[in-house]
Formats: structure tokens, C-alpha cells, sequence
């Protein structure tokens, strides 16, 4: 899988010697390595959207769950998201991340790097009702929650709704369920380099 370290097993007689193959990332999120002190927990301010290309590059995902059959776990995954040029979409990307440890819906693939069905979709939206739970800035997690030829208007869901966002790391809450929330959380987006 692209992102992890690949490795070949080479057997000499008895000894097997494992070697990383070069050109291949090192890291993987664990709760040993994302420093969670990097993490606020309040909201930040109102006009989210003007902030959201801080988002753009790689990093470190931690999902928590507050609520659900997988409440008090948490996951990890590597998170990138690239640059896209469409109204309200400015980002979109991809994630190993996996929602059903936390009780989360696997709406597609979250590792899915096609343009027209993104794993991660990111909305952006400056008169979203904050009422309503939604937040001006959301990422969808799912291929087929963000299949750009049909337009969902029901059916499972995973999102995660940012409540702010910092140069090195961005963070909120999520929901995931099918007719409405059956499991929640909070999140957290680590900048790669920011925890090391």
C-alpha cells in the first residue's frame, strides 16, 4: 500500500534479513508517535474557510470515539490532501485510516486517490448553519460518499466537521451513521513533522 514501508525477506542459509526498500515513506501514526498536546480542543474562529489551504500536505490522523459501539477507541491513518480548483471543494485526498474501529460507516474506500471518487472530500462552505451541527468546513470520508456523478441525498455517511485550524494541524468532531449519527468523536490532524 502506497505510504507504508515495503519490505523484502532475503534468506541466507538460517538468518533472515529484512530490508526497507528505498523510496518509501517511514512513518505510521501511532499513539506513541501523534503528540496530542498539538491538538486544541475549543472551537476556533467563525471564518474557517479563509484557512482551509493550511490543510493542504500530509499528515497524521487520529479519530476518537466519544459515542457508538466503539466508544473510548481511537485509530490512527496517514491523512494528504492536494490542492483542487472547484467551488466549495477546495481539497480533496486520501487516508488509510479505518472508521470502523471506531464504530464509524466505510462509505467506499477512504484510500482512494480518483479524482472523479475521492476517499476525502473537503467542503467548504462560509454560511454553513452552525445550529445544525454542520460546520463551514467538512470533510466527507468515503469513495462513494464522493463519487462526483450522482448526488447523495441520504444513505450511510462519515464526516468530520473542523472546529479549527492551525498552520501545522486542524481538528473538530465527526459523525457517521446511516438515517443519523449512530457513532461520534472528536479528531485530529498532525502536520507530518509537526510531532516529531
Amino acid at each position: 500500500m502506497p505510504g507504508r514501508i515495503g519490505r523484502a525477506a532475503v534468506v541466507a542459509g538460517a538468518a533472515a534479513v529484512v530490508l526497507a526498500l528505498p523510496g518509501c515513506a517511514t512513518r505510521t501514526p501511532s499513539p506513541e508517535s501523534f503528540d496530542a498536546s498539538l491538538c486544541r480542543g475549543e472551537a476556533g474562529d467563525a471564518n474557517l474557510p479563509s484557512r482551509v489551504s493550511y490543510m493542504e500536505g500530509d499528515f497524521a490522523l487520529r479519530l476518537s470515539a466519544a459515542s457508538g459501539t466503539m466508544a473510548g477507541r481511537s485509530t490512527f491513518g496517514d491523512l494528504t490532501l492536494v490542492r483542487r480548483d472547484s467551488a466549495g471543494v477546495p481539497l480533496y485526498g486520501w487516508t488509510d485510516l479505518d472508521p470502523e474501529e471506531v464504530g464509524a460507516q466505510r462509505v467506499g474506500d477512504p484510500a482512494s486517490r480518483a479524482l472523479e471518487a475521492p476517499g476525502v472530500l473537503v467542503l467548504a462552505d462560509p454560511v454553513a448553519d452552525r445550529q445544525s451541527g454542520d460546520g463551514p468546513v467538512t470533510l466527507r470520508l468515503g469513495s462513494q460518499a464522493n463519487r462526483s456523478d450522482i448526488i447523495r441525498f441520504d444513505g450511510a455517511f462519515t464526516a468530520l466537521y473542523v472546529r479549527w485550524i492551525d498552520r501545522d494541524a486542524f481538528g473538530g468532531d465527526w459523525a457517521s451513521g446511516v438515517q443519523g449519527p449512530e457513532a461520534s468523536g472528536s479528531f485530529c490532524a498532525l502536520r507530518d513533522g509537526a510531532s516529531n
